[in-house]
């Protein structure tokens, strides 16, 4: 798993000083498609991050009330999650999805449902990536991670989150 971390870590390049918001900037260039940064209101429900995977779009979602550090960590794990290509557990079936969410894909809805703990491989190599990013950059992070403005359905879905 930790080699698995450092070849992507190589790959991407990443380097000290961490500019995570470049770094973002470099994979949806790579991924050929745009990568936004949103921010979630805090709730203890709420996870910290997550990121959903849209047919058009990736979307990053994080707990505002974190400071920079903190913040950058948990960007980092749900860059890792897209890194590695990790896809939330299919326990949902469409129909379930569709009643929890009907304005969103069933896909959409199990990605965010089905990854909320660090007992499976998936959360652990997300976590370790992101912690070897932050150690490669000696723990110096440039720059902040800012939130976007949403168009209004990204604002409904940050709304639905926030909830």
């Amino acid at each position: 798993m930790r080699k698995r971390c450092e070849e992507q870590i190589e790959r991407l390049a990443i380097g000290s000083p961490l500019d995570v918001a470049a770094l973002c900037e470099r994979l949806a260039e790579q991924r050929g498609r745009p990568l936004h940064l949103l921010a979630l209101t805090s709730r203890t429900s709420n996870p910290s991050g997550l990121w959903v995977a849209a047919k058009k779009a990736d979307y990053i979602f994080y707990d505002e009330s974190v400071g920079e550090a903190h913040r950058a960590h948990i960007v980092l794990h749900e860059v890792g999650h897209m890194v590695f290509a990790h896809a939330g557990v299919a326990e949902l079936d469409d129909l379930t999805a569709r009643l929890l969410a009907p304005n969103l894909d069933p896909k959409v809805v199990r990605q965010l449902l089905c990854r909320d703990s660090y007992d499976n491989e998936h959360e652990q190599e997300a976590e370790l990536f992101a912690t070897l990013v932050l150690m490669r950059a000696g723990f110096e992070v440039v720059g902040t991670v800012t939130p976007e403005v949403p168009d209004p359905e990204l604002e409904r879905l940050r709304e639905v989150l926030s909830a």
